[in-house]
């Protein structure tokens, strides 16, 4: 992990000097931030790279895994220990190396004085703003343990959000992948030993017969390059699919597709109103709570409507109406049920009410789904096959017949 020195100012004035461990410049700049401090100089310390740091590199940190570090640490302290000895228990429960190096770092931290949330906020790709700011709350108001195990609830059902959708999509995506690979060995090794046969016979071959010995043949004799192309093309949209351009047409695409679209809309709207009604209740103002909240979207659309939500409520606008502005992403179910939670002052009961009912709507959509897809799968691969059967089969019969 990179080392940095860096020099600051604190609201006083004063001159601030330290060495840290943390993953970036950019992470390091939120850390001062958060601590209240204005940086005035940052110099990364070079160090030869060793080995096991190369592979903590490419280590990743699951969901699941931030989930069950959560829930653990809820139960340490509530056992009454320290948060630093409940960190160096907690440590030896991971496998991912990388994981454990970030909860030894946070445990050298606050033993040196350092806040849980500010050693957090060192590593925002493992800890995001709500988990950094949730546990700010709960140190401030000191029930750390009670805030984590709250917190803990709130992302168990993010997950399980985000694990029925994606089940529900699995399913067809491998059928279709098997179905490009069968097709392509078809196609390219298959189909031209059968096609070749209709060469040596001198008759007229129906339309669909000739279209079908044309794309064998160009299969076959440029399989490879095909094959390099396809891989290429994926490898590529796999490249660009982090970047603004390719997430905002993927994303209008979600939108607009006549079945998934319900499936993202009722997946951001469960999110939303889960994440925000948390965020309420642990004291988080509207303006701060629907800038952190716009970070989890999964759809680039429903983060930038919530980030102009929070500036405009910030300046005084009512955020109904700016939800209002947006009728293709929040429903009128959303807004009604927001605008009756701010004149009775129930906001985070109503938006409990409004997660709960879409939760079941993503139960029954998810279930519906795959009814519905695996039926029009096995038309999609019934026609293919029926297609290739009358083009290929009925030739031979009346090759049959004419000899």
């Amino acid at each position: 992990m990179p080392i940095f020195t860096y020099t600051a100012r604190n609201r006083d004035g004063q001159t601030v000097t330290d060495t840290v461990d943390i993953e970036s410049r950019d992470a390091l700049g939120q850390m001062l931030r958060t601590q209240g401090l204005l940086p005035t100089k940052i110099e990364e310390k070079r160090k030869r790279l060793e080995f096991k740091s190369l592979l903590l590199l490419f280590r990743r940190v699951s969901l699941l895994e931030r989930l069950t570090f959560i829930k653990n640490l809820s139960v340490t302290l509530k056992a009454g220990l320290p948060v630093s000895r409940a960190l160096k228990i907690v440590v030896q429960q991971f496998p991912n190396a990388y994981f454990r190096k970030v909860v030894e770092d946070l445990s050298h931290n606050v033993e040196a004085g350092k806040s849980l949330s500010e050693s957090m906020a060192a590593y925002p790709k493992v800890f995001s703003p709500i988990v950094v700011n949730m546990v700010k709350v709960g140190e401030s108001s000191g029930d750390l343990e009670n805030t984590l195990d709250y917190l803990a609830k709130q992302i168990s059902r993010d997950y399980d959000l985000l694990r029925r959708t994606k089940g529900a999509m699995t399913y067809p995506a491998v059928v279709l992948l098997a179905l490009l690979v069968i097709g392509y060995l078809m196609f390219a090794f298959v189909l031209p030993k059968l096609t070749a046969t209709f060469e040596e016979f001198q008759t007229e071959l129906p339309l669909l017969t000739r279209l079908i010995i044309t794309v064998v043949n160009i299969v076959s004799h440029y399989s490879i390059v095909i094959l390099v192309l396809g891989i290429g093309l994926l490898t590529g949209l796999w490249m660009l699919r982090t970047t603004h351009r390719m997430m905002m047409i993927v994303d209008r695409l979600n939108l607009n597709l006549p079945v998934i679209k319900n499936v993202v809309k009722k997946l951001n709207l469960a999110r939303f109103t889960i994440i925000f009604a948390g965020l309420l209740r642990s004291g988080m103002s509207i303006v701060e709570a629907l800038a952190i909240t716009s970070d989890t979207m999964t759809n680039i659309y429903y983060r930038q409507a919530l980030a102009d939500a929070s500036e405009k409520v910030k300046i005084g606008v009512d955020l109904v109406g700016v939800l209002n502005n947006y009728p293709k992403l929040f429903t009128p179910m959303v807004t009604q049920m927001i605008q009756v939670g701010e004149e009775t002052g129930t906001m985070e009961k109503s938006l409990e009410q409004v997660a709960t009912f879409y939760e079941a709507e993503i139960d029954d959509t998810v279930k519906n789904l795959s009814s519905i897809i695996e039926p029009l799968l096995v038309i999609i691969i019934g026609a293919i096959v029926g297609v290739l059967a009358v083009g290929l089969i009925m030739p031979i019969y009346n090759i049959g017949q004419n000899i």
